[in-house]
């Protein structure tokens, strides 16, 4: 009896010794205070140590990483690769330019309406396609991004799209208290684009950590299984994919709102294939992962662009990432900490 109540007391005390700072009882308030320190240094520290250059690189890379992580999410999720994504996110911010210059409405009835028309259709275009299997799945996404983005180029729909030459956003008034020369701003956009990734982050974290993401996960091991115990499988999906596009369209909103113009460029194919490399280079398993991705990727573009090997550079990153980090850099990141977490409990053991 004795040796048993030692045996399950050493055990038990074991995982307090072990770099946890006092015991489990410490570990949600220093995560919590780790997680609020880095959030306000974010947020106050690259005004000051950043240009305005270097802010808009990153801000670029913020509204990217919010992209990336609504197909992470979707891909860790439920399996599925959205090939797509731009077209909801450019087309927030085209709906949002033709509601300013055509319909006349202020700026946050445009932000408001535009919103709820590309998260209605997020929902038809969901509704129909959740159903099929992730390849058509992939290809139904494509397609119906490849159709939007050429649709809006037709001449016959120039003067409400701009057709190739885009559309320019001058809005007068505020939105939410903030006017146009706000989110102009480099340094004032960013604490825009900052809070903006931390609170879609936070959400899909939470949705990921829910019932609906437990559903989703086991939807993606075996559907088939899951229909015969008796789950709907089609809904949890349809509920997913309308969420990570409420995240893209937000992002897409706030991408205009910082730029003051929109082109098709922002529907085309390029930013669903950038959004998925940044995704993959990030680390789709996690919140953090895609928002790094984005912002790795939008700096790496620019020294790039800057050689003149945009292309060429960029290819070799991604096949280098890929074989180096299969999960990100922020998943191999975090796999060699707990790594050497394991060597460290052996070793003290």
């Amino acid at each position: 009896m004795n040796n048993r109540t030692t045996t399950t007391t050493a055990a038990g005390a074991r995982p307090a010794a072990i770099g946890s700072f006092g015991g489990p009882s410490l570990r949600l308030p220093l995560t919590l205070g780790f997680v609020a320190i880095v959030f306000v240094a974010g947020a106050v520290a690259p005004s000051y140590f950043a240009g305005d250059f270097m802010l808009r690189l990153a801000n670029e890379g913020l509204l990217l990483g919010m992209l990336a992580l609504s197909v992470a999410f979707l891909m860790n999720q439920a399996g599925l690769v959205a090939l797509g994504a731009a077209s909801i996110y450019g087309g927030a911010g085209l709906l949002f330019a033709i509601a300013m210059s055509e319909w006349n409405m202020t700026p946050t009835g445009a932000l408001c309406a535009s919103f709820l028309i590309i998260v209605v259709y997020a929902t038809v275009l969901g509704a129909l396609i959740v159903r099929t299997n992730p390849l058509a799945f992939m290809m139904l996404t494509l397609a119906a991004g490849e159709m939007i983005s050429h649709g809006v180029m037709l001449e016959g729909l120039r003067d409400y799209t701009g057709g190739a030459d885009g559309l320019v956003v001058n809005f007068k008034g505020s939105i939410f208290g903030m006017e146009a020369a706000d989110f102009a701003s480099p340094a004032r956009f960013w604490l825009v684009a900052w809070v903006g990734a931390w609170l879609a982050g936070l959400a899909l974290w939470a949705v990921g950590r829910s019932r609906l993401g437990a559903i989703l996960r086991a939807v993606r091991e075996n559907e088939e299984r899951m229909r015969f115990s008796g789950f709907d499988t089609y809904l949890p999906r349809l509920i997913a994919y309308v969420l990570v596009n409420i995240v893209a369209a937000i992002a897409g909103l706030l991408h205009v709102l910082n730029a003051g113009f929109v082109s098709p460029e922002s529907l085309g194919l390029s930013i669903s294939t950038n959004t998925l490399v940044a995704a993959l280079m990030g680390g789709i398993a996690g919140s953090v992962g895609p928002i790094v991705g984005g912002l790795i990727f939008s700096f790496a573009q620019d020294e790039f662009g800057a050689r003149g090997l945009t292309q060429l550079l960029t290819g070799i990153v991604i096949v280098v990432f890929i074989v180096v980090f299969p999960r990100g850099v922020v998943g191999g990141l975090w796999s060699a900490a707990r790594l050497r977490a394991r060597v460290g409990r052996r070793e003290t053991s």
